[in-house]
């Protein structure tokens, strides 16, 4: 029987990158001289193999013979029954949204199974899903070109699994996966493809398809041999459709010859390439040996000169063993210098502790002060609280005041419209009266004279009311600019107020700081020039900032020269690139960032660029303790030609005549304190004037603190006079306003009285025209007139009764309002006691601050000794560890040279190198000569000679490396053509012994030359012959000739599971019989393998027993005809 070889699948088109990266660096099932781009060499025969291609001689005959003697005896022996195998057999399928199933599972049987259904009940898919899931292409199949077009319509993904029994003594790991080895393969239509290895209880052991081929190969499952399993596409091509080169190839494919010959030709081709390089390295050994002589030689003369390497070798000794010494002398040093800073840490940390006890005393102090004022603040909430209440109820009595007063300035006037209405009545009486006893005696000329004079008086009453109306706009005009200017007198004062209160922080800080100039810097100024004091790393030591090394001479320009100068105080001055590069690292560490300014060290002679002496100028009063401060100011601020003038006046005038000599800019003092005008000349010759608002920060120059503490409380008593007059100049505009309003309220009274009397003349005209043009009198009126003169009456009587409710309303409601504001003092008066008490708390809690601050600096100062005499220990400690190290290291590295050797007296490392570089000159001049050092051909020699040895030996491994694998392809060859004897003798008898099952007799004729294998059969027993080839038979007899030669082939193969899909679809019902008969037949005789057998046809023939399962599939799906594979 063949070896069972499985060569490695090629992976699916569309398997994914994670798949082909698992298959790296596992061990091939194949031989290890297979070309190397994976594909198969062509097969080559000799001679001697092509003997049954002419003919069956006297060995096959003899083969042919004993293993029909064989055959007849196993069949014959009751002692051979059929048996499961304990591994490598599938005990159960099952598949997921796979091809048109939605959920197929079929459990198998160890020994023959027949699979029947109707079409689409997922008979072949059970076999498409085994070859997919053990790692079968999707092309072998024959029924997709790649793995998305197994998936079902509508799905995503598919899920295969296969179940492999594994017990036995041959299980595979059985520790691992138990009884069952679970396979499953996962695939979607994005592309992605992955494999689980499960074992018996569901676990996942590996993912890797590595791990699967070797599974398969231990189990010897061919999935891809097409002899091992076949689909229905080749089951039909092989029943009926195949020639005899196919049948050859199935035969070579399922038998694994073709695989076996491949690697024989190309262990022929790699002994050829031994060959050819054995001739080379046969060549280079006779160079390898002239190099090695010539060595030799090269190193005796240079072993003559070994008493000057002798010298230099002492020399190097001592001088190994010098610098060891010279740290020695350093290590002492230091531990001198450990004593004395544990002295001075001992004395700072006492000095630390005093410092801190006075800290925490001080501390405690201002907090005690701090509880104080925020209880104190804490009780002025009752107050506000109260206060705004009776706030809250003054407004609503004033409110209620106001809204009596409205009230009786209404029944005022109705009480007075009432009173006219009385007056007009009776002097409508009166006139009827004169009327009536004017009517008969001139009474219609003096009617007639009288509404004249009326119509008179109307158009002066007119005149009047337009004149009046025309103030109207003047008033408004001067309310708008009443208003206007009231809003441009609010607008300064909370500027102003800002104002203030900054200069009452500068005072503050004034007196705080007592003239300390830390305050006018960032908050960490201070570590920022302790970093730079104690950093050794600076070409020179920074100078800075600008302001620390400057002191004013006259604080009256202080101001002024502050905000000139601007930033420029706040620069640090280095004098190299390096140095700037490293403060400006510095100050990004210690979050302090100044500008950085580079300069030289050399000194500015101003003594000819300085003008009159009459003048005072920025340098003159300014004393600069650093040059290169002074030269960056002159540079950068030109403050030698800088002049300064008190009087404004006087610096324009000086300005103004002649252009100075010497002067690049003046200062002079503004109106307002602080402030300051810049004079400069002009590319025209034209005097330029800049305004210099005042500083407001503290100062950073040195200068005297009183002088700036008087200036500062000059200016804050300034700034609150300014303050107070805006905020009486608001007061009187606000009453100016106010005026102007009441005004126009007047005017539209009196424009108001005015349109009453030109309405009451032109009434009284109406009235005279209307009694001249009447023809009767109207007695009547002069009752209607009475009795409206009684309402009136009554009304008056009314309003007044009303009026003197409203006043009664009025006095109680102003009573009220004084009570809420005497109550609203009295709670003012109480506040300010509280407020007094605050300012007091509080003025004792910044003097605790203060006191608490002069402790913490004193503590803190008193920790940065310790600080720094703790460094300096650990710098110390740091240098004694390092010479201990150094001394350590180089005792081992000079121990290594040789034992310690006496320096002698007087001798250095610097004096023995120079000796040592002598010795070694001579000694080079005689290397030069041998052209290398002793040492380097030393190694020289050494080397040649080693690699003539490695070639000489490598050249001997290689030739019997050669002649194992030239015997081991002789022999290799020889059981190849054994075996190819054997399996065809095997093949032959096995195909006549079930032909003659059906009285048939026929034969299998292989020709190896020519790659063919056919059949000759002879379905009549009774005609003599050779037999009839296999296109003359009919289908059915065709059909069950072939079945007996896949069964003679499957039984020379070594694979324990054997597939086939619809093996009967060319057979009657005859045919089909007796080759399912045979089919069980030559299953049982085949100990442990397993048959899964496919068939569209029933099973009424065969029925189940212990060995054969018949398993029948579901009907497919209503409305399902077809299957679609949209990538075919």
């Amino acid at each position: 029987m063949a070896p069972v070889k499985r060569p490695r699948p090629a992976g699916d088109e569309d398997q994914d990158a994670s798949d082909e990266s698992e298959v790296v660096g596992v061990e091939s099932a194949r031989s290890n001289l297979r070309n190397d781009n994976g594909k198969r060499v062509r097969l080559s025969y000799d001679e001697s193999s092509d003997r049954t291609s002419r003919g069956p001689s006297d060995d096959e005959e003899l083969e042919e013979e004993q293993e029909t003697q064989f055959r007849t005896q196993q069949r014959g022996s009751s002692a051979l029954e059929n048996a499961a195998a304990d591994n490598g057999i599938l005990e159960s399928v099952s598949c997921s949204n796979f091809m048109c199933h939605g959920y197929l599972e079929v459990a198998l049987g160890p020994l023959i199974n027949f699979i029947i259904g109707h079409n689409g009940s997922g008979k072949s898919a059970i076999l498409t899903a085994v070859t997919i899931c053990l790692g079968g292409k999707a092309t072998a199949t024959n029924r997709g070109q790649s793995l998305k077009s197994f998936i079902k319509e509508g799905a995503e993904s598919a899920v295969l699994s296969v179940k492999i029994k594994n017990k036995g003594d041959s299980a595979y790991q059985p520790e691992i996966y138990g009884g069952s080895i679970i396979v499953e393969r996962h695939f979607a239509r994005s592309g992605t493809s992955n494999f689980k290895l499960k074992n018996a209880a569901g676990r996942l052991i590996s993912t890797k398809k590595a791990d699967l081929e070797e599974i398969c190969d231990y189990f010897a499952l061919q999935i891809d041999n097409p002899m091992n399993v076949l689909t229905q596409d080749m089951a039909r091509q092989f029943l009926s459709n195949s020639t005899p080169q196919e049948k050859y190839k199935f035969f070579m494919k399922g038998t694994q010859l073709e695989h076996l010959d491949g690697d024989y030709l190309q262990i022929e081709q790699s002994i050829d390439r031994i060959d050819q390089d054995l001739a080379k390295s046969l060549a280079d050994v006779g160079r390898y040996e002239e190099e090695a002589r010539r060595a030799k030689s090269t190193l005796a003369l240079s072993e003559k000169h070994d008493s000057l390497r002798e010298k230099i070798r002492i020399v190097g000794y001592q001088m190994a063993w010098a610098q060891v010494e010279e740290v020695e002398q350093k290590l002492a040093l230091t531990e001198d210098e450990l004593v004395k800073i544990a002295e001075s840490i001992l004395r700072a940390k006492q000095k630390a502790d005093h410092c801190t006890e006075v800290f925490d005393a001080a501390n405690q102090e201002h907090e005690d002060a701090k509880r104080v004022v925020q209880e104190l603040k804490e009780s002025l909430a009752p107050y506000a609280e109260r206060k705004g209440q009776a706030e809250q109820e003054h407004k609503t009595a004033m409110k209620n005041a106001m809204e009596i007063q409205g009230e009786q300035r209404m029944i005022k006037n109705q009480v007075t419209n009432s009173k006219k209405a009385i007056d007009t009545a009776q002097n409508s009486i009166r006139e009827e009266y004169s009327r009536l006893e004017e009517v008969n005696g001139g009474g219609n000329a003096r009617r007639l004279a009288e509404i004249e004079s009326k119509r008179v008086a109307l158009t002066d009453a007119k005149t009047r009311l337009e004149d009046h109306d025309g103030g109207l706009q003047s008033l408004e005009e001067k309310r708008r600019r009443a208003a206007q200017d009231l809003e441009q007198s609010k607008y300064p004062i909370p500027q102003k107020r800002e104002e203030v209160q900054a200069c009452d922080d500068r005072l503050n800080r004034l007196i705080k700081d007592k003239g300390k100039q830390e305050g006018a810097y960032h908050a960490n100024m201070p570590r920022l020039l302790r970093a730079i004091r104690e950093d050794t790393g600076f070409q020179q030591k920074p100078i800075g900032p600008i302001g620390y090394h400057v002191r004013l001479l006259k604080p009256t320009w202080s101001s002024i020269l502050e905000k000139s100068f601007g930033a420029a105080l706040n620069t640090f001055i280095v004098i190299s690139k390096g140095d700037q590069t490293k403060l400006s690292t510095l100050m990004a560490r210690m979050q302090c960032q100044c500008p950085i300014m580079i300069g030289n060290n050399g000194r500015v002679d101003t003594t000819d660029h300085e003008p009159d002496p009459t003048f005072d100028t920025s340098l003159r009063i300014l004393e600069i303790d650093e040059d290169l401060v002074r030269k960056q100011l002159i540079i950068n601020q030109m403050i030698e030609q800088t002049i300064l003038i008190d009087s404004r006046p006087d610096a324009v005038n000086v300005m103004s005549d002649t252009r100075l000599q010497n002067v690049k800019q003046c200062f002079t003092h503004n109106v307002r304190p602080g402030t300051g005008i810049r004079f400069s000349y002009g590319w025209g010759g034209g005097l330029a004037e800049n305004y210099i608002p005042a500083y407001q920060g503290p100062p950073r120059m040195k200068t005297d603190v009183e002088y700036q503490v008087s200036a500062c409380k000059n200016e804050q008593q300034r700034l609150r006079s300014e303050l107070h007059d805006m905020e009486r100049t608001v007061r009187e505009r606000q009453t100016s306003l106010k005026n102007c309003e009441q005004a126009i309220v007047r005017h539209k009274r009196e424009s108001r009285d005015f349109q009453v009397e030109v309405q009451r003349l032109d009434d009284d005209v109406a009235s005279l025209q209307e009694a001249i043009d009447r023809d009767a009198l109207d007695e009547s009126g002069l009752e209607v007139m009475k009795k409206e003169l009684a309402e009136a009456k009554e009304s008056l009587a009314a309003y007044q009764a009303q009026f003197g409710d409203s006043v009664v309303a009025s006095d109680k409601a102003r009573e009220e309002s004084k009570t809420l504001k005497e109550r609203m003092k009295a709670i003012d008066d109480e506040t300010d006691q509280v407020q007094a008490k605050v300012r007091k708390a509080e003025k004792r809690m910044v003097d605790k601050s203060k006191t608490r601050d002069d402790a913490l600096r004193g503590k803190n100062s008193a920790i940065e000794e310790l600080q720094k005499a703790e460094k300096s220990k650990e710098i110390a400690q740091k240098q004694r560890n390092d010479h201990a190290e150094t001394i350590n290291v180089w005792s081992d590295q000079a121990r290594q040279i040789c034992p310690r050797v006496p320096v002698d007296r007087g001798e250095t490392c610097a004096s023995l190198e120079k000796k040592l570089e002598k010795l070694q000159a001579d000694h080079k001049r005689w290397e030069t000569q041998l052209g290398g050092s002793h040492q380097a051909i030393v190694e020289a020699a050494a080397r040649k000679v080693r690699s003539f040895q490695q070639a000489r030996a490598q050249v001997a491994g290689v030739e019997r490396l050669a002649q194992l694998l030239k015997g081991t392809l002789v022999s290799r060859k020889e059981r190849w053509k054994v075996f190819q004897r054997a399996i065809t003798a095997r093949a032959r008898v096995q195909f006549m012994w079930m032909l003659s099952e059906r009285n048939f007799r026929g034969r299998l004729l292989a020709n190896h030359k020519e790659k063919k294998l056919d059949l000759n059969v002879e379905p009549d027993p009774t005609k003599a012959g050779k037999g009839r080839e296999a296109k003359t038979l009919s289908g059915g007899e065709k059909s069950f000739s072939t079945i007996c030669l896949l069964l003679s082939l499957w039984d020379a193969m070594g694979a324990p599971v054997r597939c086939l899909d619809e093996f009967d679809v060319f057979m009657d019902s005859v045919n089909r019989e007796v080759s399912m008969r045979k089919m069980i037949e030559a299953a049982r005789y085949s100990i442990g393998k397993q048959f899964i057998l496919i068939t569209p046809g029933s099973m009424g023939s065969v029925s189940s027993s212990h060995d054969v399962k018949i398993i029948k599939m579901k009907d497919p799906e209503r409305g399902q005809t077809a299957i679609s594979f949209p990538n075919q």
